[in-house]
């Protein structure tokens, strides 16, 4: 009977304790909305209804949120200081802050402070359609919106969307303590620290110093940027969509320091224009098959760098695919290593109009591979162009194929090579000193029309360049038009895949 009893009794104790653990803890937990009237709330409000709202910053900044929890800012109002809430969502739940009500988007207006809104260690945030900006009465070390990790680990799930940006007068500086718009910076070498899951979107940034979108961190491959902590820990799921940049006094986006990162459908209108570094439109470094399409960067001002677009050192697999590059001062591209490594690079079925300076150039380190095919690159009267520009004899293997240069009027267009490093393959070069004979053709390749911009770089019927391409495997499948490339067949030269057009003829 006794020993009948205390199996029972272990049996149901067992039990209780299996539940006890398996069982998810039960709280008074639950997600809050917090309301912020920074012209008539009032910090001693409970802030959790509208017709109670926080009226400071600082109210918000020294709170700690909780998962699912928002953060409501009125609309119409605007709102001095930092804006820096304590706490951590999670990609399921995230912290929100965003509009209410009518009427313009809340500003946070930074006022000069290092940063006017600031994530610290922290992660599961969403920030939306806010006026940020961050104007010192001087120039001065400042960011617009700035996401920091220091010796943290993994940082998970951060957006931000349909946020206007503008008005930053930053310092010239970048790495890890830079100035910018929009900038995600890890420090620390204690522990191995990165990002993913991160969301750029729809975003307007203009008027700021020195960069627009910057992401740095201390676990890189190169040092190039920052000294590294000696492990690569590159940031996974990072999409950088739809922004649209513009006066901005170093470079526009730069996703460093990622894997699989995308970086689609952006503008970069007004670059390098007050930075006495080394800028471009959009670039990266330290990382892995990252790909850049559909994207358009216009108005680089100086040659230091002021290419539309740079696949620079620590970088492998790297893909620029179907952007535009126009009225840039330092050209199209650049390809970039020093001391890393820059291999596996694809720059293919772009279109370049009237960059000057330089078409294609590349820095004195070594290029272990990189493609460079199908591009069509027009250069207009009165720019001149080094179409490919090698600087010295370092070890490189980059191979040019498939691309049409045409150059019109004043000013000049040739190819200066060092060595061997460049492979030259069907090429249609029009007005183009110094090609290499041999390399393929130079006759007029019969665009559409030359002055209606992308859409003019199509080809007439009768154009040499038709199906006059040699074939390249893994080509991604289309041009920039969308057309599909032929599975079957030498394929057009330059950007255009599609069957011929139709065009009057000229009288």
């Amino acid at each position: 009977m006794k020993s009948a009893f205390l199996g029972t009794l272990c049996t149901v104790l067992i039990g209780a304790s299996f539940l006890a653990v398996g069982a998810p803890a039960i709280t008074d937990s639950v997600a809050k909305t917090y309301y912020l009237d920074c012209a008539s709330g009032n910090d001693q409000a409970d802030g959790t209804a509208v017709e109670s709202p926080w009226k400071s910053l600082a109210k918000i900044s020294g709170t700690t949120f909780q998962p699912g929890d928002a953060i409501k800012i009125k609309s119409g109002t605007s709102c001095v200081g930092t804006l820096a809430p304590q706490g951590s969502g999670t990609a399921e739940a995230p912290i929100t802050i965003d509009a209410y009500g009518a009427g313009a988007a809340p500003q946070i207006q930074g006022a000069g402070a290092s940063r006017a809104i600031k994530l610290y260690n922290q992660q599961g945030w969403e920030i939306r359609n806010l006026d940020v900006s961050n104007k010192g009465a001087s120039v001065g070390n400042r960011r617009a919106v700035s996401v920091e990790l220091k010796d943290f680990g993994t940082a998970s799930h951060i957006v931000l969307e349909n946020l206007s940006i503008h008005d930053v007068n930053g310092d010239d500086t970048k790495d890890t303590g830079g100035s910018g718009g929009i900038y995600f910076s890890i420090t620390g070498t204690a522990v191995q620290t990165a990002f993913e899951d991160l969301l750029v979107k729809n975003n307007s940034i203009r008027s700021v110093d020195r960069e627009g979108i910057f992401m740095v961190s201390t676990w890189n491959r190169s040092g190039f940027e920052v000294q590294s902590a000696g492990t690569f820990l590159p940031w996974a799921n990072v999409v950088i969509s739809g922004n649209q940049l513009a006066d901005l006094g170093g470079d526009g986006i730069v996703p460093g320091n990622t894997t699989g990162a995308l970086v689609e459908h952006n503008k970069v209108d007004g670059f390098q224009k007050r930075s006495a570094g080394y800028n471009a439109g959009m670039w990266t470094y330290d990382s892995d098959n990252t790909v850049f399409r559909y994207n358009e960067a216009t108005g680089g001002t100086t040659t230091r760098d002021g290419m539309a677009y740079d696949v620079d050192q620590g970088t492998d697999g790297v893909i620029f695919q179907y952007n535009y590059s126009h009225h840039n001062a330092g050209g199209f591209l650049l390809l970039c290593n020093a001391n890393g490594i820059l291999k596996n690079a694809v720059v293919r079925y772009n279109i370049s109009i009237d960059d000057s300076y330089r078409g294609v150039e590349n820095c004195s380190g070594t290029i272990e591979s990189a493609a460079v095919y199908n591009n069509s690159i027009y250069i207009g009267p009165g720019i001149s162009q080094s179409v490919i520009q090698e600087n010295n004899t370092t070890k490189r293997n980059v191979s040019f194929r498939n691309n049409i240069v045409v150059k019109r009027g004043s000013g000049a267009a040739s190819i200066n090579l060092a060595s061997g490093g460049y492979q030259l393959s069907n090429n249609d070069f029009v007005n183009v000193k110094k090609a290499p004979a041999g390399e393929g053709i130079s006759s007029e390749p019969k665009f559409v029309s030359e002055a209606m911009g992308p859409a003019g770089f199509k080809l007439c019927s009768g154009s040499p360049a038709l199906a006059a391409g040699s074939t390249i495997a893994d080509n991604g499948g289309q041009d920039y038009f969308g057309n599909s490339i032929p599975e079957s067949g030498a394929p057009n030269i330059g950007a255009y895949a599609g069957a011929a057009v139709s065009c009057p003829v000229a009288k």
